[in-house]
């Protein structure tokens, strides 16, 4: 059922905001009660088809606030070929790739590579952690990240290239990363920079001013977070908003004071791990997901 409420929405998100521009209250009210209704729906499931139900309607919502977000600043028309690409086949949140569907040539085999090496890595850590028993979720969730994050989504962004859409790798080589700013807003997941930027950032910059907009984008991601991991679970309330609070903090902070940099960045990051993860969400999906995957791979 949730499955379907999730075509729906993308259906309804093209068809609607081509035609007309509702003001943004709309817009947002509707996906808060479209995941409400997911959440009755689901309410009765395992806490890891809870997650996915509701982590899907969170995507589909996204998607359709972006469009509608992009539509509203004179974006273009996408027809519906690759606007289902865009909504179903790819993470990112910038419909401006998909107006140039098959007409972008762009080095793609570099991706792939490092795409299937990232893979393989996280999926041979997972079996060695699983041998040896171990089971912190500091451990599980880098080798299901390097996996998952730079590996299946990296050779997605190969694909993607390779058939002349001009998309860019979501996630870039964190340790790399100069400090938290550097982080956040150019290595770390960002199809949901994208979305944030697009949705509110913007339209908080407006009224507030960029410190404000940028510190208020880092509370509401951790609310956001909260729907994904902490409402299927039911548990770990306020976690991971106060993480994302404070690696705000962090960022106003490394921006005004210069307070930060490389390591800190990197040493709050993994020693946030398990405040971003609860322990319920740590037993009821991640250890599950690591468990499964290194029984059938």
């Amino acid at each position: 059922m949730w499955v379907i409420v999730c075509i729906g929405v993308v259906v309804f998100a093209k068809c609607i905001f081509d035609m007309w521009d509702l003001p943004r209250w709309a817009v947002w009210g509707l996906v808060i009660a479209i995941y409400m209704a997911v959440h009755v729906l689901v309410i009765d499931e395992n806490p890891f088809l809870r997650m996915v139900a509701l982590c899907s309607v969170l995507m589909a919502g996204m998607k359709a606030v972006v469009y509608s977000e992009w539509r509203r600043g004179g974006g273009g028309w996408l027809r519906w070929r690759p606007y289902l690409y865009f909504v179903a086949a790819w993470f990112g949140m910038d419909p401006r790739p998909w107006e140039k569907l098959g007409r972008v040539r762009s080095e793609w085999k570099k991706d792939m590579i490092v795409g299937l090496g990232c893979l393989i890595c996280g999926v041979s850590l997972l079996f060695l952690f699983e041998f040896m028993e171990i089971a912190h979720v500091i451990a599980v969730f880098i080798a299901l990240s390097m996996a998952f994050h730079f590996g299946v989504l990296r050779v997605l962004t190969g694909y993607w290239r390779s058939r002349g859409v001009g998309v860019r790798a979501l996630f870039r080589n964190p340790l790399e990363a100069r400090g938290f700013g550097d982080f956040w807003g150019k290595r770390w997941n960002l199809a949901y920079s994208q979305m944030m930027a697009i949705a509110v950032q913007r339209p908080l910059e407006e009224r507030f001013g960029r410190a404000w907009a940028v510190f208020t984008v880092f509370v509401i991601s951790g609310l956001f977070h909260e729907l994904a991991i902490t409402v299927p679970v039911g548990a770990g309330y306020g976690l991971p908003t106060l993480f994302f609070t404070l690696q705000g903090g962090f960022v106003a902070l490394e921006r005004t004071f210069g307070v930060g940099g490389k390591w800190l960045c990197l040493g709050s990051l993994v020693l946030g791990i398990p405040v971003l993860f609860p322990p319920a969400f740590v037993d009821a999906v991640i250890l599950p997901v690591s468990k499964f995957l290194t029984q059938w791979i």
